[in-house]
């Protein structure tokens, strides 16, 4: 007989309680003007790569492309990055951080840094890196699906905000 579901051991539910605290000690560290999460990680994954194009970016953040082009846009109007086509291929974009980007994600790291803490705290020292693991097992699955879609030409649907 199959077990019942139940929300306390539902891993997507878990996931997503465990999804909104990171959120909220993300906000609460960071000034209300900050850069949100999905901001830095975009501009953190282009200071590693600079000209990085659109492609890699929506790899390396798990932004889906549409969302991560309008952010891009976004971004772009603010001066924390920019974009142009490639010498290569005409249809891609290649990104780069501005010196605004750096100052801002230099702004934002302490902030980061100290949600990312306090995200650990919540878990005994002996779970730590294991969690780490899990959670990366699962971003890897991820992104396995999400190439695997793009080999059979199928396009993710794109999320509600």
């Amino acid at each position: 007989m199959a077990k019942p579901f139940d929300l306390a051991t539902s891993p997507s539910h878990l996931l997503r309680r465990a999804n909104q605290f990171a959120n909220d000690l993300y906000t609460e560290e960071q000034d209300s003007k900050a850069l949100t999460q999905r901001q830095f990680a975009v501009l953190f994954a282009v200071d590693q790569q600079e000209g990085v194009s659109q492609t890699a970016l929506v790899r390396a953040t798990g932004i889906d492309r549409s969302t991560l082009a309008d952010m891009i846009v976004r971004m772009q109007n603010k001066d924390l990055l920019a974009r142009k086509r490639t010498e290569e291929d005409q249809r891609a974009n290649s990104v780069k951080i501005t010196a605004a980007g750096r100052r801002a994600l230099k702004s934002a790291m302490p902030a980061v840094t100290k949600a990312e803490t306090r995200i650990l705290e919540a878990l005994p020292a002996r779970l730590r890196a294991d969690f780490i693991k899990a959670l990366t097992l699962i971003a890897q699955a991820a992104i396995d699906a999400q190439g695997e879609d793009e080999e059979n030409g199928k396009a993710r649907p794109r999320k509600r905000r």
